[in-house]
């Protein structure tokens, strides 16, 4: 078994479908692909372990964990958690910053049944 390489953590992450837990998903029209980059640690914490991190401002995603496979699901969560918040919302609740990250979601992606 090779060991995992710094191009192994850093490679981009190619997210095709995003599952609710009602057996709805978000699936995107084109693959949605976010490149890990390593943060440095949080001075005002104890330690000095880096972070990766995955920030894609026009879909409000900006999340960090320890490896990749927790980032993954940090990713995941962040849209899920988007969609529900500015997707599923009606244009006259949202301000025109979060109305722009609804229109993204929805240039990008859409919800079909399992």
């Amino acid at each position: 078994m090779n060991p995992i390489t710094e191009t192994d953590v850093l490679a981009p992450f190619e997210i095709w479908e995003v599952p609710f837990d009602n057996g709805k998903t978000i699936k995107f029209f084109e693959p949605l692909v976010l490149t890990p980059t390593w943060m440095p640690h949080d001075p005002d914490e104890p330690g000095d372990e880096e972070y990766l991190d995955v920030i894609y401002p026009e879909l409000a995603i900006d999340v960090y964990a320890e490896n990749r496979d927790e980032l993954l699901a940090w990713v995941h969560s962040e849209i899920l958690t988007n969609w529900d918040r500015y997707v599923q919302k009606d244009d006259s609740r949202l301000s025109p910053q979060t109305k722009a990250i609804k229109y993204a979601y929805l240039a990008v992606a859409e919800v079909v049944n399992g």
